[in-house]
């Protein structure tokens, strides 16, 4: 049955059409531990995060949890957190996770004025101006009969009139509510489902949106584990007060990890990859792509040192991962702390830090 469910939905979801990039702001993640093992974490799926990363291993969890991880990205610019509660009775899991990215100071130009002089900068008609007024101005006789001078429009080698006073400074905020459910169906084989309800805005425009994640993990040993999980599965449309629509389309999320202990140093190794799926046609912003199918890889690994401290490396899409976790007990209650760094090659690295709380 996985062998044949995985091409019919890759053929399936790669005739269905959206605007790129509309969903970027659900891509980052939850959770530091994760992200230290550069987002390779949809066959491990095994703490409260579970409700993103594959919703079918929400029910893995002990009794109750709840994690909380704050980021800032790219020297601050944007912020980001995340809120998730998880329980679990051992058969059946229930969650909720709650994301919420700002970027602020964005710059509204709208009202900046400019001169109108035409491509070449001058003012002047047919040549008749200023000395060094090309008097074509891009002129076309079908395209562009009247040139670029005067057309209303700020083109190329036109000069702008900076005035701070007409710029003012908004910013943009997008929520994404995540609910899940996640059952055991046997002793080797799960399912889960997260409903999202996405909120945007963006200087003073909103948009609203549903949307539908369906996940399985297969459990074929203690070892090994091989994880699904079909994001925005049936596309996720956000609708503006503007008018127009956007939608994200379904991501398939591959995954799998093979866990062993090793008892002569007190570890437990976990390595895990991730393959994500997606079919916006990215060229230029994914490391391999074919065909209108675009492919980026998630690898990483955890060592789990006498289940109190953990050392974790990663790549996530090309980029290097690393963090550290630490586990102790405050007021009978287990604690996780975790840190997560992630580079990039031209921006500042991100650093993220989360808390887990079991009761």
């Amino acid at each position: 049955m996985y062998k044949t469910l995985i091409p019919v939905l890759l053929i399936g979801f790669s005739g269905l059409q959206a605007a790129k990039y509309a969903g970027e702001f659900l891509s980052v993640g939850a959770g530091a531990k994760s992200l230290a093992m550069g987002g390779a974490f949809c066959a491990v799926a095994d703490d409260a995060s579970a409700g993103y990363w594959n919703p079918a291993g929400l029910f893995r969890i002990s009794g109750q949890e709840a994690q909380f991880m704050h980021s800032e990205r790219f020297g601050g610019i944007v912020k980001y957190d995340y809120l998730g509660y998880g329980r679990s009775n051992g058969i059946t899991g229930l969650g909720a996770s709650l994301f919420r990215t700002d970027v602020g100071d964005i710059a509204n130009t709208l009202n900046v004025q400019y001169h109108d002089t035409g491509s070449d900068g001058v003012f002047g008609v047919d040549g008749t101006g200023e000395p060094g007024d090309a008097g074509d101005d891009d002129y076309d006789p079908d395209t562009n009969p009247d040139g670029t001078e005067g057309n209303g429009v700020w083109d190329a080698g036109e000069e702008l009139i900076w005035d701070e006073s007409r710029i003012t400074y908004e910013n943009g905020v997008d929520w994404a509510l995540y609910l899940t459910w996640s059952r055991s169906i046997s002793s080797d084989f799960s399912v889960g489902a997260s409903a999202k309800i996405i909120q945007r805005g963006l200087m003073g425009y909103s948009a609203y949106g549903l949307g539908l994640d369906i996940g399985a993990k297969w459990y074929p040993s203690e070892a090994f584990t091989l994880g699904l999980n079909l994001q925005d599965i049936t596309g996720t449309h956000l609708f503006w007060n503007t008018g127009s629509t956007e939608s994200i389309l379904p991501t398939v999320k591959l995954g799998m990890s093979v866990r062993w202990p090793l008892s002569k140093f007190a570890t437990v190794a976990t390595i895990a990859a991730d393959g994500d799926f997606r079919f916006e046609g990215r060229e230029y912003s994914t490391q391999y792509h074919f065909s209108g199918i675009s492919l980026d890889t998630h690898i990483g690994a955890e060592f789990l040192i006498k289940d109190l401290v953990a050392l974790r490396i990663g790549s996530s899409e090309g980029s290097m991962t690393a963090g550290l976790g630490l586990k102790f007990g405050l007021l009978n209650h287990p604690v996780s702390l975790d840190y997560a760094y992630l580079s990039h090659q031209e921006l500042d690295a991100t650093h993220r830090m989360s808390l887990g709380v079991g009761f």
